[in-house]
């Protein structure tokens, strides 16, 4: 699957940035000092990508005081959510599991109830998996931490990867549907009329959705 060059919008301003600038724009953006003046609330810029489709990218502005919990639950409304599959985080060496089994939970693997304060620093790294089955991997990374005031949401997204454009490998249009069969394959991407033609059917077909999960299991995009 050809890679599209990489545009993140600023979800205040609604400017548009490289995966570079992006990061000073956030730190500065006029928009976003204004909607969150200074405060004694402690936050989080967490940049999200897809560990191996890095094209799909967010920034997160995170409460301290929200727990993990809510973070997976931003990250499956967001990028993953499709029919309820388990989730874990894995933080400096600790795991963190949505449905942690009880016989383990003090010897390998704890929930979700941890606040981000407690387990994360700014400079780290670390990973989360959705769906152990057809798994999507994601690397996150705490780029800085600020002082705001306090909001009633845990997490905000604060900028996220423009839609790439992807061609029909039959006509060269733009594709809308990726068949789940051949999704890890390159000739996989179809206009409407060509999926049609596919030797896989169009009930293998799902829609070309703005996600590193495009194309697996039955994800078809964020709930609107």
């Amino acid at each position: 699957m050809k890679k599209a060059k990489q545009s993140i919008r600023c979800n205040y301003c609604g400017e548009v940035f490289g995966k570079i600038a992006i990061k000073r724009h956030l730190e500065n953006c006029n928009v976003r000092k204004e909607q969150n003046p200074p405060g004694r609330e402690l936050y989080y810029c967490i940049q999200v990508k897809g560990l191996y489709r890095k094209e799909y990218c967010m920034y997160l502005d995170a409460s301290a005081n929200a727990s993990l919990k809510d973070l997976d639950q931003f990250l499956r409304d967001k990028w993953l959510e499709c029919c309820g599959h388990l989730s874990m985080f894995s933080i400096g060496g600790e795991t963190y599991d949505s449905h942690p089994d009880p016989y383990l939970m003090y010897e390998r693997n704890r929930d979700m109830k941890a606040k981000l304060k407690d387990v994360l620093s700014e400079g780290l790294e670390f990973m989360y998996e959705y769906d152990f089955g057809s798994t999507t991997e994601l690397v996150l990374k705490v780029l800085s931490v600020s002082l705001g005031v306090k909001r009633k949401e845990r997490v905000v997204l604060m900028a996220r990867n423009l839609p790439p454009v992807f061609a029909c490998v039959e006509c060269g249009e733009p594709a809308t549907q990726v068949c789940a069969e051949c999704s890890y394959e390159e000739l996989a991407l179809y206009c409407d009329e060509c999926c049609k033609e596919h030797e896989c059917g169009e009930d293998m077909m799902l829609p070309v959705v703005n996600s590193p999960r495009m194309g697996v299991c039955a994800y078809c995009g964020e709930d609107d």
